[in-house]
């Protein structure tokens, strides 16, 4: 009798245990697109046996199967595949950012384009070959101011948006730490519901998949380091700090460097609030963005101001060496840069109060070429001279220390001449009515008819009292200024700035490489990492049936020894 009513028994367990597989079977099918879900499968084992072995028992057949239980639910997971997907992720979250923020230098430099530095540069040296065939042509004038604007636009513009761009990687690093928090507080809520099921005897499963998908994403953001505890707690730490242990997390902050409001916050630091310890990513996108912020757009912005302190450095000297429309020495066409300003350079990029004067700052530009760096150098002293003459430098008899100088007309007629004069010593001269020449008797008061000449070596040349603007080979030698090689660590300025250009579209090219290549190792793992714990709706259906005609066979089990049952009660 208690044999019949323990095959009931044996056949309620199958039908159970069938049932809970069928269960098992339906969660694996509803969470089959599910890209977090880990595949369950439910593991079946005998129940105790009915007798145990004793000296009370007799020595018949021995024990007797009490049927089928489930021992428990597996989550079907290779865990050494899931460190790497992980540890892969980082990298990925890097140079997916990298790539991204070197784009976006590309964007902001904007080359090739009509509209960037390397096309103002263009229009600029454009309008200076332009004054050099036109020097007395106010148009052409104004066409150098113009540009000398644009070409200072261009500069101001690039640098205003990469300084924005290091604002906008602020506040991706404050989301980011915001998110940070969100998930090391999830998860310390899922470490106190895990331990809690696993205290049960149970498999938190679901639990695992949800807290698994989270580090994930906080692995994308930040290096990140976990264990398993022996309790089932996930401690996480990233830099040796702890982020998550137990059910307490601990959150991260940003900090400005520097604690005055007028001054923008260009470099927030990442802190641990437990500790104040300063965090420093080594991998994931916030460290692609730190190193974006700290180190690549410095290193741009500080080619950028070489570029332009070395033009305008360059720029000055050589509009110093020209005559402006009125025979002037040429000053000063951009401002100086000031080495102790707490200003960039490019932000100190202006033009001079001189040229920018609307009234007479056209005639401040010093088109006009004065001889420097021959062996005499004449200045007209601003007056409206004329005539042309053939001066001859040549060593003193008396003294090799010494020159002597002879200044003839067109003709060869002697018109002037001096011995025993130092070398870069300036002598002060008059044109005299009859275009001879004479020593000015009283050089501290200016003539309209006074000139002075430098001389500085031995030398026959001929020369004129004109007004340069006349020629304008200075505004020549300042477009020159723009293709000269050697002019900036042995590059013209154009092709100093174009060797910018191409080294971020480089570093772009390669981080775009290094983004595909993770893509694909991510991409390879997952796959692997799938094919082990990802759901085949083939497999679930083959399940199904499996499960489905077992529970039908432990009923009909079930049926039959009720048949047995009744059978025997009515022989009672």
């Amino acid at each position: 009798m208690n044999n019949i009513f323990s095959g009931l028994h044996v056949g309620l367990r199958a039908l159970e245990t069938q049932r809970k597989s069928l269960d098992v079977t339906g969660h694996n099918i509803a969470n089959a697109n599910n890209e977090n879900y880990n595949k369950q499968r439910a593991i079946h084992k005998a129940s105790y046996p009915y007798t145990a072995p004793g000296l009370s028992n007799h020595g018949g057949a021995g024990q007797f199967g009490t049927g089928v239980e489930i021992e428990q639910v597996e989550r079907v997971k290779d865990q050494f595949i899931n460190s790497q997907i992980f540890n892969e992720t980082q990298t990925s979250g890097y140079w997916e950012e990298m790539q991204r923020g070197l784009e976006k230098v590309e964007y902001i430099l904007n080359e090739p384009s009509d509209s960037g530095i390397d096309s103002s540069i263009n229009q600029f040296w454009n309008s200076l070959q332009d004054l050099s065939n036109n020097p007395s042509d106010d148009a052409a004038r104004n066409m150098v101011r113009e540009n000398a604007y644009n070409v200072i636009d261009s500069f101001k513009s690039v640098e205003n948006q990469l300084n924005d761009y290091k604002e906008s990687i602020n506040d991706n690093l404050s989301n980011a730490a915001a998110d940070i928090n969100n998930i090391t507080n999830k998860m310390a809520d899922l470490n106190k519901q895990i331990v809690s099921v696993k205290g049960s005897g149970q498999n938190p499963n679901d639990l695992l998949d949800e807290r698994d998908a989270l580090y994930k994403d906080l692995s994308e953001l930040i290096n990140v380091q976990s264990r398993e505890d022996a309790q089932g707690n996930l401690v996480v730490s990233t830099q040796g700090l702890q982020l998550v242990n137990g059910s307490d997390a601990y959150e991260l902050e940003t900090k400005g460097n520097t604690d005055d409001n007028s001054i923008p916050r260009m470099e927030d630091q990442l802190i641990h609030s437990r500790t104040g310890t300063e965090i420093k990513p080594t991998n994931g996108k916030i460290a692609a963005w730190m190193e974006m912020r700290d180190e690549k757009l410095d290193f741009y912005a500080g080619r950028l101001d070489k570029l332009a302190e070395t033009m305008v450095t360059e720029f000055n000297n050589q509009h110093q060496a020209g005559y402006d429309a009125n025979g002037v020495d040429g000053g000063n066409f951009f401002e100086p840069i000031d080495n102790s300003s707490n200003q960039s350079v490019i932000a100190q990029l202006d033009l001079t109060a001189a040229i920018k004067d609307l009234e007479n700052g056209l005639d401040k530009i010093a088109a006009g070429n004065k001889n420097i760096d021959t062996f005499v150098e004449l200045d007209t002293l601003g007056n409206n001279l004329s005539g042309n003459y053939q001066i001859e430098v040549t060593e003193n008899t008396s003294n090799s220390d010494q020159l002597d100088i002879v200044i003839n007309d067109t003709d060869g007629n002697e018109v002037y001449s001096d011995t025993g004069i130092n070398v870069d010593e300036t002598i002060n001269l008059s044109v005299e009515a009859d275009g001879g020449i004479s020593v000015d008797t009283d050089p501290a008061v200016d003539a309209i008819n006074d000139f002075t000449l430098t001389l500085n070596k031995e030398g026959k040349r001929n020369i004129t009292l004109d007004k340069s603007i006349g020629n304008g080979e200075n505004a020549n030698a300042l477009a020159n200024i723009f293709n000269s090689d050697e002019v900036i660590e042995g590059a013209s300025l154009e092709g100093y700035f174009r060797t910018i250009v191409t080294s971020v579209g480089a570093e772009s090219s390669r981080s775009q490489q290094m983004k595909n290549n993770q893509d694909v190792v991510l991409k390879q793992l997952t796959t692997l990492d799938r094919s082990i714990s990802g759901v085949s709706l083939d497999e679930e259906m083959a399940n199904l049936i499996k499960y489905q005609q077992s529970y039908a066979a432990a009923a009909k089990y079930i049926n039959k020894t009720e048949e047995l049952l009744d059978s025997l009660m009515t022989i009672v």
